[in-house]
């Protein structure tokens, strides 16, 4: 098995530790439009979720993803003061 953080993935996660907030992978697929699709989008959060790089939450609906102060950083990407991070 391969690496699963490749360089979409990383785009993903960066955006998410940027912006903040808790996206849910609808929100994702629609703000990424048409760079990612939903499936890739979900690969992406369980590779990301897997590794502790981002939390995940039950909403009503579906699952919301989010870079948190409790999330690692990725590798080789130093995150000083995390400054989308949740509490």
């Amino acid at each position: 098995m391969g690496n699963a953080i490749t360089s979409d993935v990383r785009a993903l996660w960066l955006m998410l530790q940027r912006d903040g907030g808790w996206w849910t992978v609808s929100m994702l697929a629609h703000h990424w439009r048409p760079t990612f699709a939903a499936f890739e989008i979900q690969q992406a959060m369980d590779a990301l979720e897997a590794g502790s790089f981002v939390a995940s939450r039950d909403h009503a609906t579906a699952v919301a993803y989010a870079f948190t102060s409790d999330c690692n950083a990725l590798p080789d990407l130093p995150i000083p003061s995390q400054p989308g991070a949740l509490a």
